[in-house]
């Protein structure tokens, strides 16, 4: 459906039908993101895999540009499954799932910690 919709706006703005305003349509600026290269998809959530006595280092971007970020915060909601240093180490204490909330500067993101042995 959304394909459909994709082509019929591009057709709309090269043949100049009446709908060509829609082509014209200010979407404001591209807004930056904070993301974990490390996170991976799974079930449907981005989930950042830990393995208990394994150190993960995560590494940060800002998106888009794929800018890499070194000052940020950690927040956890369980931590007696996860550890997190200022540096961005996470070390597994214990198999569960956790929630992280990094933020730097402006920019916050949350991820599913999941931490298996």
């Amino acid at each position: 459906m959304k394909i459909r919709s994709n082509i019929y706006l591009l057709l709309s703005c090269l043949c100049g039908s009446l709908v060509f305003h829609s082509c014209k349509k200010d979407l404001g600026p591209i807004k930056e993101n904070l993301t974990v290269r490390e996170a991976v998809n799974s079930g449907g959530f981005m989930q950042i895999p830990v393995k208990i006595g394994t150190p993960l280092q995560i590494n940060l971007a800002v998106n888009p540009g794929n800018r890499t970020v070194t000052d940020a915060t950690y927040s956890n909601k369980h931590p007696e499954i996860a550890t997190y240093s200022n540096t961005g180490l996470v070390t597994g204490l214990a198999v569960g799932k956790d929630t992280v909330t990094i933020r730097s500067g402006e920019l916050n993101v949350w991820y599913i910690v999941n931490v298996t042995n």
